[in-house]
Order: structure tokens, then C-alpha cells, then sequence
């Protein structure tokens, strides 16, 4: 069972991946002691304190927990469904299949999601929550975060209403009394969630198109409430007629801020970086997302660098594993530079341009940056919070690669197998390469409505949760059989207000 460890636990004699000020990956042996929840001190052949528990490392990586800046982890259950899908096809086959969870459906996915996060190494996620059909989904969402052990900033949505399925017609719910009012409740100093330091208030805002002064008023209600994360889809292009990007949208409403996390953040237009840069606002960039949709990831150009961190958007079509979305986007920035030498200057390159150190920054300390943790995760450092990845190096895919360049090995060799040991806030969620057993938290807030089978205090093993959750599955794809999907991804087209001249025919 996974328990905090309040005595300590010292990591003994690990390669630890280390940043410098500069951002530069220092490789060290050395051994790591925590207490708490804290890293308290790195050094060498440390003393083991009473009751301090040992974990060997010698001849292992440690690697700061991955920091993930944009996912949706309550679509578990549609993992699979959308390998050929764009944009348009899956807004109403993913985004909008929201509308037929149940309660259990909502728990079981975002726990086996955020569960699949920490299995990958992932100790931190914005989960962009778009699954809210009324109050209690939220706190059911906050809930599964909790039990998982995952740290997440639990970015809250408005409602989407699918109103019809055939014909499709949906709207955001950003009126009802009840959703502001459920967001302050359940971040209030007195609420049952309260500062626990490990979920944080985050806010999801993609109906950015309107009036000035509505928006405005919005944002003053969730920075209020103490948000830690704003943040909001902005996808461009000719799709969407080349429209003003949400940069744009949002400086011109006084809305940018540090706060602000733009999501995917592709097809910019000029200017869009000095707005950001002043602002002191992010993005983040999900290449399996992008490149499936044709749309180019920005993080590795060299204006949007600073600013921006990784992500893996939807796990239904992808692994959450962040060193797979790391070795797309470095692959794709290689691939990229190598064409535009060749047809701007018709020059090739002995180099490839862009090294791994960036692109692993950007899914440890730069992401931590970006999300408004650079100075409590995303590192291994003193003070730093315990959030940690041990991965093994006597693995087929990592033998020989961890000794020549251990950061090559985790994002160009790595898969999920090579993640041993994961910590998360001080308590070691996974170790000898399995997942430990969780624990039911508390209902969150008062819940009108309880998730069946999820006691406080009841234990829960891996087996257990997909089992529920392939229960799930089973009941979201019986309530999808009557829909006619052909006619509402045709509907879809006119909904998100897309060009149809330029559109291509085919599938």
C-alpha cells in the first residue's frame, strides 16, 4: 500500500538527472533523502537516518517526475476509437460523448487515466476537465485526482449540453447559477478539498468569443477564487478561416496574464509571442495531438521555446508516456529544419539543430515553469517537492544508452517498461514496475449522488479499477450505438463554424 513516508526515504546511489541555473542537465551519483514530502538533501554517501527507508539505486536514473501541461484524463474509456481521427470527427465521437457518462463512468476514467499518468512517470498533469454535466461531476472528478495520488491542477470547465444528438446540437452552459458558484465551493478555505497542495484550482475557458465585458467579469470571478492555471484550446489555421488566434482574443479583452496556459497555441499569428512573452503567459504543445491533425507544434521554435511546455492532450488516440511526445516533437523540429534548409536555401546540415536536453526540459522544468511550479517541481532539487521517476537501466531498450547519455536514453530509448519506481508528493505509487494499491479518499463537498462500491478507506488494486472500467466502456458504447455519427460529424463542421470551401472531401 502506498503510504506517505513521514520518516524519510533515502534514494541510494542513483545517477540523479540534475538541472544547473541554466537549465543544462548535470548528471550526478549521489544519494537523495526525503522527508515528507520534500527532497531535504543530495549529496553523497549520506547517513540513514532512524526509521528511514532504503531504496537501492545504483544503476538507475533519477529523473524528475514529468510535468504534463494539457490532458483530458476522463476519456479512459475511449482509448482506441479515434487512431484516424482529426479535429472535426473528434468533437463529437470524444469531446462531446461527455454528455452519456454517468457518475461511475466519470470516476472510473479519470481514475484509471490519472493512474496510467503515474504508471508512465508523470507526477503532475493540468487535466483540462471538459467532463462536467452538473455539480456533482466535478467533485467526482476531484475525487478519483485524490485517491489516484496523482498532482494535478484540476482545470474546471463549463457544461457542454448536448441538447440533440440527431440532428447534433450542443451548447456551453457559462449562466447557470450553479456552475461558478460549485467552482468557488469546492476551492473555498473551508471546503472538504481545501489547500492541500496536491490538487490545485485550475479553470478551462474555450468560449472566448463574445463581448467584452461578460469575459471580463468572468475572469475577475475565477482569479478570485485563487486559480492557479487558466487555460484555453487555440487551434487556427484555414479551418477556421485564419481567425484572430486566442493571443489575440484575450489581449484585447485585458485579459492576458502569468495565469494564462493557450493549449496547442498552433498556426500563431505575428505577434502573438510578443503578446505572450509581456504577459508572462505559456503554452503547450501536444505533438501526438497536432501532428495527427496536421496542425505544426510551436515549442521547439526558438521564439515560443521559453515560453512553452508538453503535453499529451487525449489518451485515446495516444500513450500518455511524456517521453513519446517528447522524441515526436524533437523528431518533427529535426524533420522540419531539415526541409526548410533545403527549400529556402537548398542546403542540407551536418547537425540536426535541436538537442534532447530541450525538448526533456520541456517536460520537467520548463513545464513546471510554464504551469506556475518552476520552483516546487520539475527539478530534483533542495526544497523541491519529492516527485520522482526511477527508471531502470539493465532494460533491452535502455542497456548501454543510460551509460553514454542518460537523457538521450529516457527520451529517445525509454518506454513504460523502463519506469520502475514512481514518487509522487513523497509516497511511492509504483515500485517494481507495478502500480501500488490505492485507497478512497473522502466524497468531495456534498455530494447529492456517491459513486456505488467507493467507500472511504477502501483499497483498490490496478485489476480492480480496469475491471470497473471496462464496465464503463461497455455501458458508453451501448449508449452510443443509436447515434448517427456520419450525420453529427457533418454537423460538427457548421458547429465549430469551419470553412467548408477549403475543405477537402475524404476520409
Amino acid at each position: 500500500m502506498a503510504t506517505k513516508q513521514e520518516s524519510g526515504i533515502l534514494l541510494r546511489g542513483g545517477t540523479v538527472l540534475a538541472h544547473d541555473e541554466d537549465m543544462h542537465v548535470r548528471p550526478l551519483r549521489a544519494d537523495v533523502l526525503i522527508k515528507g514530502n520534500t527532497i531535504v538533501k543530495i549529496s553523497e554517501d549520506l547517513s540513514v537516518p532512524v526509521g528511514t527507508e532504503v531504496i537501492d539505486c545504483i544503476g538507475k536514473l533519477l529523473c524528475p517526475g514529468f510535468v504534463n501541461g494539457h490532458q483530458h484524463i476522463w476519456q479512459t474509456a475511449l482509448k482506441g476509437q479515434h487512431a484516424n481521427d482529426t479535429l472535426v470527427p473528434y468533437m463529437p465521437t470524444g469531446n462531446l460523448t461527455s454528455a452519456l457518462y454517468t457518475l461511475e463512468d466519470a470516476f472510473w476514467g479519470e481514475l484509471s487515466g490519472a493512474m496510467e499518468s503515474i504508471d508512465c512517470g508523470t507526477t503532475t498533469v493540468v487535466d483540462h476537465s471538459s467532463l462536467n454535466q452538473g455539480p456533482d461531476y466535478p467533485k467526482t472528478i476531484l475525487r478519483a485526482l485524490a485517491t489516484s495520488g496523482l498532482r494535478a491542477t484540476y482545470a474546471y470547465c463549463h457544461p457542454r449540453i448536448v441538447t440533440s444528438w440527431n440532428p447534433l446540437k450542443y451548447a456551453d452552459d457559462s449562466t447557470s447559477p450553479w456552475v461558478m458558484d460549485t467552482y468557488e465551493q469546492l476551492f473555498a478555505p473551508c471546503s472538504d478539498l481545501g489547500d492541500n497542495g496536491r490538487v490545485r484550482p485550475g479553470f478551462a475557458v474555450d468560449a472566448i468569443f463574445g463581448p467584452s465585458e461578460p469575459l471580463q467579469k468572468l475572469y475577475k470571478r475565477i482569479r478570485s477564487a485563487g486559480t492557479a492555471v487558466i487555460t484555453t484550446h487555440s487551434c487556427g489555421g484555414v479551418m477556421l478561416h485564419n481567425g484572430p488566434s486566442a493571443a489575440q482574443i484575450l489581449y484585447q479583452h485585458g485579459l492576458l496574464g502569468p495565469d494564462i496556459l493557450l493549449s496547442h497555441a498552433t498556426f500563431p499569428h505575428d505577434g502573438d509571442v510578443e503578446l505572450l512573452r509581456k504577459a508572462g503567459a505559456a503554452v503547450c504543445t501536444t505533438p501526438l495531438t497536432e501532428l495527427q491533425m496536421g496542425q505544426p507544434p510551436v515549442a521547439l521554435e526558438d521564439d515560443y521555446y521559453e515560453l512553452a511546455s508538453l503535453g499529451v492532450d487525449c489518451h485515446s488516440w495516444g500513450s500518455s508516456f511524456m517521453p513519446g511526445q517528447m522524441r515526436l516533437l524533437l523528431q518533427w523540429a529535426r524533420c522540419d529544419r531539415a526541409g526548410r534548409l533545403l527549400k529556402e536555401k537548398g542546403q542540407w546540415s551536418l547537425g540536426t539543430g535541436v538537442d534532447v536536453e530541450k525538448v526533456f526540459n520541456l517536460g520537467t522544468a520548463l513545464g513546471a515553469r510554464a504551469i506556475g511550479m518552476g520552483d516546487q517541481v520539475g527539478q530534483i532539487k533542495e526544497g523541491y517537492k519529492a516527485d520522482m521517476v526511477i527508471f531502470d537501466t539493465d532494460t533491452p531498450s535502455m542497456c548501454a544508452a543510460a551509460l553514454d547519455d542518460p537523457v538521450a536514453a529516457i527520451v529517445l530509448h525509454s518506454s513504460e517498461r523502463d519506469v520502475g519506481t514512481v514518487i509522487v508528493d513523497g509516497v511511492v505509487r509504483k515500485q517494481g514496475g507495478k502500480l501500488l494499491d490505492i485507497t478512497a479518499t473522502p466524497a468531495v463537498g456534498r455530494q447529492t449522488t456517491q459513486v456505488s462500491g467507493v467507500e472511504e478507506g477502501r483499497k483498490f488494486s490496478w485489476n480492480d479499477v480496469v475491471a470497473r472500467l471496462l464496465e464503463s466502456r461497455a455501458r458508453i458504447k451501448k449508449e452510443m450505438e443509436g447515434i448517427d455519427w456520419e450525420s453529427a460529424v457533418d454537423s460538427m463542421i457548421d458547429l465549430m463554424h469551419c470553412d467548408r470551401s477549403s475543405l477537402k472531401q475524404d476520409h
